[in-house]
């Protein structure tokens, strides 16, 4: 759920005349970035009440600053607190945020005198105090430089920079970032020439990680980063962007020389197919997945690009949520009903907005699971075994369980399956709660609250 901010001469944070957020849109929030004209330059929405972001100034003079501002809530966006990360804002540059939860979260940082080398930095207490999270080998030499911090769960990740001796320098920890061990370079694909990382390019579904790299190619690890495969687009001046929905389907942005291209996957990036021309109403600074649908969100900051919209097609069309004259740089969401995009904070007093709340529901309009006759699902409380009947699907079904927090807990690809036929799933690992069940067949999306006892 994460992806590197365009160029920061293409927009600036200005003070608009007629804006109107979209309903769905309309809940404005302070990230208590202290300077006005801030907005959100890396955002991680961890689930429905965590979020932890990274901020930058949006005067257009000071396009160039060294921000080391996070800010982060853990109620859903009510209060927001917000400091710096680093004690000085002249050693390391930010290139990327990771939360894990309302108290932990990762950033990467590069030397800004060099432009090289890399640390990766740890808060455990909501963001008062951070600590190198790395151990000293990593990223010392004149080469390296630290891309981005990525973790699948709360003790399993990856921190991964530029080619160093001719293979990308990755390192995993299993342990929360006590200990790091360095990816043998038989486990990664080679670089092709002049290809590097990029900051915070990169994006991740379950044990799935993939980032991209300036020469359009997306690399891709099944397990948690330890194995890598990588995939190639036309995107010869490098990925700007990257969403995936499931392991399989995803789309990137990337440039072909200056101009913005849109690339979507459904192998799990091993191929690449352009969507051409680009879609009316995407929105161009930043794009996401919306967990626990076949969704995707945009948004955009740029002149001409002023827009916040959806796709239900994997990227092929999209829907503007309607708002008018308002600048989104980042978005990205925590399940189907709660999500936020970043803004610009008032030009004159920054303790006015800074970030947008989503608070619709990108599932209305689609039927429910009561309401399809064909499918049914027993028994409805379960101790952990559940009954599935669906009719007939020509490329199989997607399930996913979602927990209260909005958080995917469990997702299984199922084949094609005969008519009506039953299946069974095993889900007696499952802590007793209330869980929502998806179904994704053949695109077609249907919901079910299920309770595990």
């Amino acid at each position: 759920m994460k992806k590197k901010l365009l160029s920061l001469s293409l927009f600036v944070g200005t003070l608009m005349l007629a804006q109107s957020p979209a309903a769905d849109w309309s809940t404005l929030q302070n990230t208590k970035f202290t300077n006005p004209s801030a907005t959100t330059k890396f955002l991680d929405v961890v689930d429905a009440n965590v979020i932890w972001s990274t901020g930058r100034s949006g005067v257009a003079a000071d396009l160039s600053g060294n921000y080391n501002w996070y800010s982060t809530s853990s109620d859903g966006g009510v209060n927001f607190t917000s400091g710096n990360i680093f004690p000085d804002t002249n050693t390391y540059i930010i290139g990327s945020i990771e939360g894990i939860n309302a108290t932990t979260a990762w950033v990467t940082g590069w030397e800004k005198a060099g432009g090289n080398k890399g640390y990766v930095y740890k808060t455990t207490d909501g963001g008062a105090t951070w600590v190198n999270g790395g151990n000293t080998n990593m990223f010392i030499n004149a080469a390296s430089f630290a891309n981005l911090t990525c973790f699948t769960n709360a003790t399993t990740g990856i921190t991964m920079g530029d080619p160093v001796g001719g293979e990308f320098e990755i390192y995993r920890t299993t342990d929360g970032g006590t200990t790091w061990t360095m990816i043998p370079g038989a486990n990664i694909p080679n670089p092709v020439a002049s290809e590097v990382g990029s900051n915070n390019i990169y994006t991740k579904a379950g044990s799935h990680i993939w980032f991209g790299t300036t020469t359009g190619r997306v690399f891709h690890s099944m397990d948690d980063g330890l194995n890598w495969t990588v995939g190639t687009t036309a995107a010869t001046k490098g990925i700007t962007d990257l969403a995936f929905r499931d392991d399989k389907n995803g789309l990137a942005y990337g440039l072909v020389g200056t101009t913005l291209t849109v690339y979507k996957t459904t192998d799990g990036g091993a191929t690449w197919t352009v969507i051409s021309p680009i879609p009316a109403n995407m929105g161009k600074s930043d794009i996401c997945a919306i967990p626990g649908t076949n969704y995707y969100a945009s948004c955009g900051a740029e002149t001409g690009n002023y827009v916040i919209s959806y796709s239900s097609d994997n990227g092929t069309t999209w829907t503007d949520w309607g708002s008018t004259g308002i600048q989104y740089t980042k978005i990205d969401f925590a399940n189907v009903t709660v999500g936020w995009a970043g803004t610009f904070s008032d030009p004159g007093d920054p303790a006015i907005g800074g970030i947008y709340k989503y608070t619709g529901n990108i599932a209305t309009g689609i039927k429910s699971l009561a309401q399809i006759s064909e499918t049914n699902l027993f028994p409805n409380p379960t101790s952990g075994i559940i009954n599935i009947t669906l009719p007939l699907a020509k490329h199989g079904m997607t399930l996913n369980i979602i927990d209260a927090l909005g958080k995917i807990v469990y997702s299984e690809n199922v084949s094609t399956f005969s008519n009506n036929e039953t299946k069974q799933f095993n889900l007696d690992f499952l802590a007793k709660g209330l869980y929502t069940i998806n179904f994704n067949v053949d695109g077609n999306i249907s919901y079910s609250k299920i309770v595990v006892q």
